[in-house]
């Protein structure tokens, strides 16, 4: 860790650390050690009592004795972090002020229709830029599926900056892409460097409509489904995000994980992966049993073996870490 980060010039770093593994270096050794003259060097030993990890004492080498670092350095780290939790509110509050301000703003380039709340954007360019506009407010998750069996360029030049300016202020993303697009070199990079950043893609063979839902509150989906570019509407009915969400999810649960896992070398047996493939499908003890050929005692005994054996507190938990695992 680079302890400029908590305050330190990089020279008061360099004296830090020098004294941490040689507390009996005096100026002129540490002087000559670092490379410094005189001055920087009684600057660097006082932004060191500045910063309180180090205090003033003539009786020392060096002119200071080192603080307990584990302490010294605690504090600074939890000063920064306050620091850091107020920045994030003000932030916070001028992100509610700019939707605000975004509310007042007369010019707007699409309507809104004032019997159903519906916007109705028929402009491509303005459809990317009131994405991005909804994107800047969205605090929590981002759920979207994109058919077709390429992705445009653009389309990928577009999704990509606000992905991972999504993805770095800790939104969830998931995204649900058809299987014919893994064909596209352009389209395995963004994939690539999007899950590298966190994000979640699965891919199906079905038929899919393209669909954006972020936070679980707005939606965007296409004016025309077969010709994307017509516009988009942006929906935020409860009633009708509902739908869409169990939609989205159903997809979701239906749809392979991509890249998908690599098996656990040390996985379970051709048996037990069936019983977890049974039981992710929400198959009752009494089915499962019958269907591996087993008691339901006999059952149950193996499905809270695999739990103990995947650290699952649950059943749906066990499916979830089979899942990742490779399992299933």
């Amino acid at each position: 860790m680079a302890l400029t980060d908590l305050g330190f010039t990089p020279l008061a770093e360099r004296v830090y650390r020098a004294l941490l593994d040689n507390p009996e270096l005096d100026v002129a050794a540490l002087s000559s050690a670092l490379a410094c003259e005189a001055g920087e060097l009684a600057a660097a030993l006082t932004a060191l009592a500045e910063l309180e990890v180090a205090t003033p004492d003539d009786g020392a080498p060096a002119g200071v004795t080192l603080k307990y670092p584990a302490s010294a350095l605690g504090e600074l780290i939890e000063r920064r972090e306050d620091e850091l939790l107020n920045l994030q509110r003000k932030v916070g509050d001028t992100r509610a002020e700019v939707a605000k301000l975004t509310e007042r703003y007369s010019a707007r380039p699409w309507s809104v229709d004032p019997a159903t709340g519906l916007e109705r954007i028929e402009d491509l360019d303005q459809v990317r830029q009131r994405l991005s506009e909804l994107a800047f407010f969205t605090r929590r998750s981002v759920w979207s599926v994109q058919p077709g069996a390429s992705i445009s360029r653009s389309a990928i030049e577009a999704s990509k900056p606000l992905d991972l300016r999504g993805l770095r202020r800790g939104i969830a993303v998931r995204t649900i892409y058809n299987t014919g697009a893994l064909d596209d070199e352009v389209f395995l990079d963004y994939v690539q460097e999007v899950t590298a950043a966190g994000a979640e893609i699965r891919v199906t063979d079905d038929p899919i409509e393209r669909m954006v839902i972020m936070d679980d509150v707005v939606a965007v989906l296409p004016i025309d489904p077969q010709n994307s570019g017509q516009g988009a509407l942006i929906v935020r009915q409860p009633g009708l995000i509902v739908g869409f969400l169990r939609l989205f999810h159903r997809l979701w649960n239906e749809a392979s994980v991509y890249p998908p896992p690599k098996p656990d070398a040390g996985g379970p047996s051709g048996e037990d992966r069936k019983v977890l493939a049974l039981l992710a499908e929400g198959s009752t003890d009494e089915v499962a049993a019958r269907v591996i050929g087993v008691s339901v005692r006999h059952l149950r005994r193996r499905v809270a073996r695999l739990m103990t054996e995947l650290g699952a507190g649950s059943r749906f938990e066990a499916g979830v870490e089979a899942a990742r695992r490779g399992w299933i």
